[in-house]
Formats: structure tokens, C-alpha cells, sequence
């Protein structure tokens, strides 16, 4: 029986290990092409697979693009977690949350995935659904900062879900910005706007 068993975990292994070779491929692909100029056949070459090894785990490339950006999200709520918690100083802690969550450049391949959900998610519900879910995750982070700073007497918000809300929406404008390539911005520029914003929101001195 241990034997069987062990023989099913590892067979569990090697298909999780195929679902996330062939999301991986996906989101490069969306992110190089976009959505709707992709085939099955074209994440089955980039993953080194067949095109029935591809819809046997994905029936759709509205499934694919969900597991993209769910993987893309997961990698980053572990960067953050295992960055964050061991910066003490409240300012540095929000610093580095916003350097994570903001564009790098044009044409930013976590933003241009993020373009495709946006776009799916007006007219698929389930694609809309699962925005919600990890937008939420991520606010919760970011509003769990600032009642961390609020704590710790380096920030002031009567509402922390709500200013947490408005810094969030100021890193994804500005992304937005950056990843289609607006002339004169860069991915520094983005941060320090977005901490400008954060400081206006937050600063006890300026706080209302």
C-alpha cells in the first residue's frame, strides 16, 4: 500500500510540475502576443509538449490565462511575504512593498498579463471573479502595512482599507503608464510618485 501511494504522489509531482511548465509558457506567450493571438498549439511548442498534453490539463486558453496570472500573483504574495515582515521601519516596509508591486518598464510582462485579465474580466464572469479574489489578497497586504505603520506612530489613516485602496490604485495608473511605454517615465519614477502619494495620505503632519 505505501508503495502504491508513493507511486501516486509521484505521478501528482510530475503533473503539477507539467500544469506549471505549461502555464509558465502561456504567460509568456500572452504577455509577447497577447491573448487572442495564441493557439494551443503554440503554448504546446513553447512548453516542450504535445497539444494533447496542453488541453488535457487546459480546456480553454481563458483557463490558461486564469492559471497565469493566479501563478504570476502567487510568486508575488511570496516575494512580498518573505521580504516585508523583516523590514521593521514602516516607511522602508511600504518602499519596498510599492518596488515589487509597480511596473519595471515597458512592456512589463506581470502588466501585460494583467492587461488580458482586465480585458476578459468585463465579459467572463469567472475571469472577473478571480480578479477580485487576488486584488483583494493584495490590498489586504497593502492595508495590513498601513495599520502597521499606523501602530508604530510613523503613519495616520482613519481608514486603512480605504487609503490602502488609493495607494493601490496610484501604483496600478502609473504602471499602466509605464508598461505602454509613456515617454519620460521610468520604474523609479513610478515608485517615487506612488511614495509621494503615500506620504500625502499617510504623513501624521499633513493627515486630516
Amino acid at each position: 500500500m505505501a508503495e502504491a501511494d508513493n507511486g501516486v504522489t509521484k505521478r501528482q509531482e510530475r503533473g503539477a510540475a507539467r500544469e506549471r511548465q505549461i502555464v509558465s509558457a502561456a504567460a509568456e506567450l500572452i504577455a509577447e502576443r497577447g491573448l487572442a493571438n495564441i493557439r494551443v498549439t503554440d503554448v504546446a511548442e513553447r512548453a516542450g509538449m504535445s497539444v494533447g498534453h496542453v488541453s488535457y490539463y487546459f480546456r480553454s486558453k481563458t483557463m490558461l490565462l486564469m492559471r497565469a496570472i493566479q501563478q504570476s500573483e502567487d510568486a508575488f504574495i511570496d516575494r512580498v511575504e518573505a521580504t516585508i515582515h523583516g523590514i521593521k521601519d514602516p516607511w522602508r516596509r511600504l518602499t519596498k512593498y510599492v518596488e515589487l508591486s509597480a511596473a519595471n518598464g515597458p512592456r512589463d510582462p506581470g502588466w501585460v498579463l494583467w492587461f488580458e485579465v482586465w480585458s476578459n474580466a468585463a465579459v467572463n464572469d469567472e475571469v472577473a471573479g478571480l480578479h477580485e479574489e487576488l486584488d483583494a489578497r493584495s490590498c489586504r497586504i497593502l492595508a495590513g502595512i498601513v495599520r502597521y505603520g499606523c501602530e508604530q506612530g510613523a503613519f495616520s489613516s482613519d481608514d486603512p482599507d480605504r487609503t490602502a485602496a488609493l495607494i493601490s490604485a496610484t501604483i496600478d495608473g502609473l504602471s499602466i503608464q509605464l508598461t505602454l511605454g509613456r515617454p519620460g517615465l521610468t520604474g523609479q519614477g513610478v515608485v517615487q510618485l506612488c511614495l509621494t502619494t503615500a506620504r500625502a495620505l499617510l504623513s501624521p503632519a499633513t493627515a486630516h
